[in-house]
């Protein structure tokens, strides 16, 4: 369900939402190429706020350079981003995001670290962002588990990965039942490489991975929030 205040006070808000970059090089491939058209696509639409909905990396094996090149490319942006880890960068000791945490090379960076969920209010903004840390990738992590009410005040967004419907015994399931019972503005997924929409209220939709061998479906996703109006999210191509 929505929030929607009976008087609306909340400013408009922009977002990018992308997941699924899978970045793992130095060279300048086209997974490199896609990351930086997303960057440049939450630069030109003036983006107050840029999430990532998990697997930034894709393993966590990842050299020091990617890391530096991933914070340089950051920092063209000047406003916030929310990170959340994926099954390919899970939250362990062991992880690429414990190795090198991005948030000494990137003032603006809101990491959801925690495995029980955190909660960020993004400076000069009026977004609010909440999502689980992913330690394991396996049937028991429930991405969704205590997600909170939404809060008038504020645009809330939850972010998520996992997969929607799962078949029993898949790994981070997401199931219709829980979306239904979710209070946010927009949900934001990650874990399947084709965007699609996925539910209506709230607004639940997978970004689809920025580049994607074999698929026309390669681009990330404009939020629009607007007061009193409905969320508007538009799937945006980063081919030329």
């Amino acid at each position: 369900m929505t929030s929607s205040p009976a008087s609306d006070m909340r400013k408009p808000a922009t977002l990018v939402h992308t997941s699924d970059c899978h970045l793992d090089k130095t060279l300048d491939g086209p997974e490199q190429q896609a990351f930086s058209s997303v960057v440049d696509l939450a630069i030109k639409r003036d983006a107050d706020a840029l999430l990532i909905a998990g697997d930034l990396f894709d393993h966590n094996r990842v050299k020091p350079e990617i890391v530096h090149w991933v914070a340089s490319e950051l920092n063209r942006y000047s406003g916030p981003v929310v990170l959340l880890v994926g099954n390919h960068d899970v939250f362990h000791e062991s992880s690429v995001h414990n190795k090198h945490d991005l948030r000494d090379l990137y003032e603006h960076l809101y990491m959801l670290d925690q495995p029980d969920g955190s909660i960020f209010d993004l400076p000069g903004t009026e977004i609010s962002v909440w999502g689980r840390a992913m330690v394991e990738h396996a049937p028991e992590f429930q991405p969704l588990l205590n997600a909170p009410k939404a809060r008038p005040d504020k645009w809330n967004v939850i972010a998520a990965h996992g997969l929607v419907n799962a078949e029993a015994g898949r790994s981070s399931p997401i199931y219709t039942h829980e979306l239904n019972e979710l209070s946010a503005d927009y949900v934001a997924l990650g874990h399947v490489h084709v965007h699609s929409v996925v539910h209506e209220n709230p607004l639940t939709m997978y970004s689809g991975a920025p580049y994607h061998w074999g698929s026309d479906k390669t681009g990330c996703i404009i939020v629009d929030f607007v007061p009193n109006e409905p969320v508007q999210a538009e799937w945006t191509s980063l081919k030329e």
